[in-house]
């Protein structure tokens, strides 16, 4: 996440989809909105712009959504998401949201959806939404993993759970909040098996943060379901650790969603991105 605030001029064809306050029970142990509130208000702003231009209010997920993070959102931040399509270029039809600090000006976020049938509506220029095109992730849809690659490659199950009702929308699918805290929850548990470990985070008081995210949909979840999250550490360069998350059904074992991460260690007092250890942790690492 770059943390320096960075404004630019907001496209005028964009229209407002979303407002917004950061709530303290929104936060982390980083003391910044946790992702999956940033997800939460990026689909409700999806839905409303689908829903006024001629798309449905509950309609499904999109295939794939690829999220920046700009800069960091802490309690009592107010904000406004405004979404469009986008005009030219490889990503032409693709529904754009940039989600705003409005208080101090900054691009806090970035979401990138595949086409919902929009296309032309609140058309902008590539170029002028250029930091909401993906960089560190491909935008291809991911291919998923079989649970027992995941494990091969140095991953764990790490999280179980239960798609619960209230988690769910009105057609009783998972929303996307909720396949995030999942991923978020389980997080945690794959740096600590790629080595990058709670002590040596504690010892030199800093935190992890994402940069980059990219969820693509397979199948829905639905209350009720048992749910297996397979993860792994997928690569580490320079600062970025990336992570990747496979979520099962575990009924029948069907794919229902791939996370891919790239994230960062945060400095906790100078709030700035730090180098990844030379040499990871991995002999304090958990096993799976």
């Amino acid at each position: 996440m770059d943390t320096t605030a960075e404004t630019a001029p907001t496209p005028a064809e964009l229209a407002e989809t979303h407002r917004a306050f950061v709530n303290t029970w929104e936060c982390d142990e980083n003391a910044h909105l946790n992702v999956q509130f940033y997800f939460k208000r990026i689909d409700e702003a999806a839905r409303f712009f689908a829903a006024t231009h001629g798309g449905a209010l509950d309609g499904a997920l999109p295939h794939v959504r690829h999220v920046r993070f700009h800069a960091e959102l802490h309690v009592g931040a107010i904000t406004r998401i405004l979404s469009g399509t986008i005009a030219d270029g490889p990503f032409r039809g693709y529904v754009v949201h940039l989600l705003e600090n409005l208080e101090t000006g900054a691009l806090a976020a970035t979401a990138l959806d595949t086409p919902n049938g929009a296309d032309g509506t609140r058309a902008v220029p590539a170029a002028a939404v250029a930091r909401a095109l993906p960089r560190g992730v491909e935008p291809e849809p991911a291919v998923p993993m079989p649970g027992e690659a995941v494990l091969a490659a140095n991953g764990l199950i790490a999280s179980r759970s239960i798609a619960l009702p209230g988690e769910c929308d009105a057609a009783g699918r998972l929303t996307e909040q909720f396949y995030v805290a999942r991923f978020t929850d389980a997080a945690p548990h794959v740096w600590e098996q790629g080595g990058v470990t709670i002590r040596w985070l504690r010892r030199h008081n800093y935190g992890r943060v994402a940069l980059e995210m990219k969820i693509t949909h397979h199948q829905a979840a639905r209350a009720g379901d048992g749910l297996l999250l397979y993860a792994r550490p997928s690569a580490f360069s320079g600062k970025t650790f990336r992570l990747r998350h496979e979520m099962k059904r575990l009924s029948d074992g069907a794919s229902l969603v791939t996370g891919e991460v790239v994230a960062v260690v945060l400095d906790l007092q100078t709030r700035k991105s730090v180098a990844l250890p030379a040499t990871l942790d991995t002999d304090s690492a958990c096993g799976h």
